[in-house]
């Protein structure tokens, strides 16, 4: 539901289960700002109709939500692919985790390129490799 004045954030949801899908309306379907679209099954012909539907103007954010991680994973990658400039959330319940994907383009320069690698955090938990010479 829009309210007249009031920018709304557009989210469009994808889930193939509906008990997921369910809590995550129940959750982000009252809050104020926000309008859930939704929910649309995860699959390849949701690319298609994201295409036809133009992304970049009618949505602010695709939320995939998940219980397995497998086929999802792939889609982020379509997505981002096909529409760099639309960010993609995906909610996982098998590692608790909501990862947030976004794409930005650089123009190719050196000093772009080594401000991006020393702006990076450190991994954690990577092992440390001695470097050879």
């Amino acid at each position: 539901m829009k309210k007249a004045g009031v920018a709304q954030k557009r989210i469009l949801l994808l889930c193939a289960e509906s008990l997921l899908a369910e809590g995550l309306k129940n959750i982000l379907g009252p809050l104020k700002g926000m309008e859930l679209i939704g929910p649309w099954a995860p699959e390849a012909a949701t690319l298609e109709r994201l295409t036809q539907d133009e992304p970049g103007d009618a949505f602010d954010l695709i939320l995939i939500a998940d219980s397995r991680g497998e086929s999802e994973a792939a889609l982020v990658g379509q997505i981002m692919e096909q529409h760099p400039d639309l960010p993609v959330a995906r909610v996982g319940l098998d590692d608790n985790a909501i990862r947030l994907y976004t794409s930005r383009a650089l123009p190719a320069r050196r000093a772009n390129l080594i401000e991006l690698i020393r702006n990076l955090p450190v991994r954690q938990g990577r092992r440390r490799k001695e470097s050879s010479p």
